[in-house]
């Protein structure tokens, strides 16, 4: 008897998850049904477009009927935008991507809205290397991890030869790179900002003053920043994006440069996506999210030299720009709500006195 009423019971339970399941699933093409309806969705995101966004938003198209219309920009004209729009009762926009910080900032100003279960969230059985609801569950905002990477050094080997460094950060405020460095901008959130907060909470004050004053030069082009490496413009830069290796990876062999997985750690980059709030095509932003987390939208990450993906079951066309899987993190990475949020910009702005001390900024 007892025996039986087991297995009347796993048979109940099996019942109750294949109902909740069909819900779900029931919930989930409505969803879908709406999306379609509303027909276009606004992404706006970091940068200017690659192949690999260019990619998903046909493949999403083609999957979806669903028209995307691209709105690329920097942190500042997105929010300038999206500011003047909301003031004025006409939101364009439906979701941001961008560095995880700019959407935890969303997110802290209560500028984002909840984005519901997403079916490629709970997908079983995904190694991911980063939960992309990590922030969700915590209850902190409705950020949706959906992208990691990493960041190097990137070395000219005329310059600065394989034998004499650096192999790290911390090798950065040799004086024997004085007058080599090129530095993405602190400002806002940046590749700059990003070592600068990093680096500060790491190693201090007077790091952070001695790196900056080895430095030539300030730069906002982190696209064109690594072709510079590559002519021998200057030595090193701190820090290039995997977009802006990638364009000079094609280079014929052997490059005139060379990439430095730093020994004491890879600064790790997630990025998230936010459902913005006011959203016009709230139904085709949730089933995009969803699409942002499939194997097949992944992989068009992946197959861009460099490019960032948080799913480790696809396959990097360029094995030596994806590092950010495997390599050893920097300390406080990869980094936590509070500091995506807030200690972030506290961080970074630790740089702001010694870029003016040393002339490289006004």
């Amino acid at each position: 008897m007892k025996r039986r009423d087991a297995l009347l019971g796993l048979t109940s339970l099996a019942a109750v998850t294949t109902s909740a399941r069909a819900q779900d699933k029931e919930s989930w093409d409505q969803v879908v049904a709406a999306a379609k309806k509303e027909g276009v969705l606004v992404w706006s995101f970091f940068g200017a477009p690659g192949a690999a966004t260019e990619r998903q938003a046909k493949e999403f198209e083609q999957l979806y009927g669903i028209k995307v219309e691209l709105a690329p920009g920097r942190t500042g004209d997105f929010e300038a935008r999206w500011n003047a729009e909301r003031a004025a009762g006409k939101a364009s926009i439906d979701i941001r991507s961008s560095g995880s910080p700019e959407n935890r900032r969303l997110a802290a100003r209560g500028l984002d809205q909840p984005f519901g279960t997403l079916p490629a969230a709970v997908e079983p059985g995904v190694p991911w290397i980063l939960d992309p609801l990590v922030d969700v569950k915590a209850g902190n905002g409705h950020t949706l991890m959906t992208s990691a990477g990493g960041y190097y050094i990137l070395v000219n080997n005329k310059i600065c030869p394989p034998a004499g460094g650096p192999r790290g950060y911390k090798d950065l405020e040799d004086p024997k790179y004085k007058g080599l460095i090129v530095l993405s901008e602190p400002i806002g959130p940046s590749p700059g900002s990003r070592w600068a907060a990093y680096a500060w909470k790491a190693y201090g004050d007077d790091h952070l003053r001695k790196v900056i004053d080895n430095v030539k030069a300030l730069t906002r082009a982190e696209i064109e920043a690594p072709k510079q490496i590559a002519r021998g413009e200057y030595g090193i830069f701190i820090h290039p994006t995997q977009v802006g290796a990638a364009d000079i990876w094609k280079l014929p062999k052997p490059h005139p440069f060379r990439l430095v997985v730093p020994d004491d750690g890879v600064m790790l980059l997630f990025g998230g996506t936010s459902l913005l709030k006011d959203a016009p095509h709230p139904n085709a932003a949730r089933v995009f999210m969803n699409y942002a987390l499939t194997k097949s939208a992944q992989q068009i990450n992946a197959d861009d030299p460099g490019g960032p993906f948080i799913r480790r079951d696809v396959t990097p066309k360029v094995p030596e720009l994806a590092h950010f899987a495997t390599a050893k993190p920097f300390p406080n990475n990869p980094d936590t709500y509070e500091f995506g949020s807030k200690l972030f910009f506290e961080w970074s702005a630790k740089a702001e006195p010694y870029l003016r001390a040393a002339g490289l900024k006004k």
